[in-house]
Order: C-alpha cells, then sequence, then structure tokens
C-alpha cells in the first residue's frame, strides 16, 4: 500500500476515532463502569484535541494527548510509573515524531532529550546525568 494512502487511512481513523469519542465524552468516558470518568477529550479552538485519560483508574491522569484539526499528533505525555506526575514527553511537527524528553528520576525535570530525524533516526543525545540542571553528556548521530 502506499505510504500516502497508510497516512491518509491512519489520520482518517484518528479523526473518526476522535470524533466518536468526542460526541460521548462531554463529561468524561467512564471505561471500567466504577461511575468515574477515566477518559476525558477536549475539543481545541484551532479544532485539535486533548486526549487523556486514567488508564490505572486511580483518579489521576496518566496519559495525555494533543492531536491537531487534521488527526497529527502535536503532544503526547505519559505517567510512566504512575505517581500522578508525567515523566515522558513527546513533541511532534507534522505528526512525526521530533523529541522525546524523559524525567528518568522522577523529580518532574527531564534529564534525557533525544533528537530524531524522520521519527525513528535518533541524531542526538543529551543528558544531565547529575540532575543539577545543567546538560553534561551530549552524543551526536550521522
Amino acid at each position: 500500500m502506499h505510504k500516502l494512502h497508510k497516512t491518509f487511512i491512519s489520520a482518517a481513523l484518528l479523526t473518526f476515532l476522535s470524533a466518536v469519542y468526542c460526541q460521548a465524552a462531554e463529561s468524561g468516558i467512564d471505561r471500567n463502569k466504577d461511575g468515574m470518568p477515566d477518559r476525558w477529550i477536549e475539543a481545541r479552538q484551532n479544532g485539535g484535541q486533548i486526549i487523556s485519560s486514567d488508564n490505572n483508574y486511580d483518579g489521576k491522569i496518566d496519559y495525555s494527548l494533543e492531536i491537531d484539526e487534521f488527526g497529527n499528533k502535536v503532544h503526547e505525555e505519559t505517567d510512566f510509573n504512575l505517581d500522578g506526575s508525567m515523566d515522558d514527553f513527546y513533541f511532534y511537527s507534522n505528526g512525526v515524531l521530533i523529541r522525546q524528553e524523559i524525567d528518568t528520576n522522577y523529580d518532574n525535570k527531564p534529564d534525557v532529550w533525544i533528537y530524531l530525524e524522520k521519527g525513528i533516526y535518533i541524531i542526538k543525545v543529551e543528558r544531565d546525568k547529575n540532575f543539577d540542571g545543567i546538560i553534561d553528556y551530549t552524543k551526536q548521530y550521522k
């Protein structure tokens, strides 16, 4: 299947699913039927949406995805260790992953930055090895 065709189908499917969720999510979606919402869809004025969820049903959002009006990912966050604070951050340009930031010691500050080309090729990695807020390791690839 042609790459552009696959991209169009993926974007159309994401847009359709988001629209379905959005219609049902004015006050949130209760996926585990416990009476409490655990997924929320927020329509943005620019036509995009933010989809947030509480995947372990503890009352705290542990995943958030922002999509643009075309269904492309813009920004994504995950609470990897489920402590109530986001730890992994993903940044996209036209739906393609360009950077990932990771808080490896869970102090609410990223200490690893990974820069990508075409969403899959790592071109640079930066680290704050001693967690003082200053990058002290950089590795370039290419």
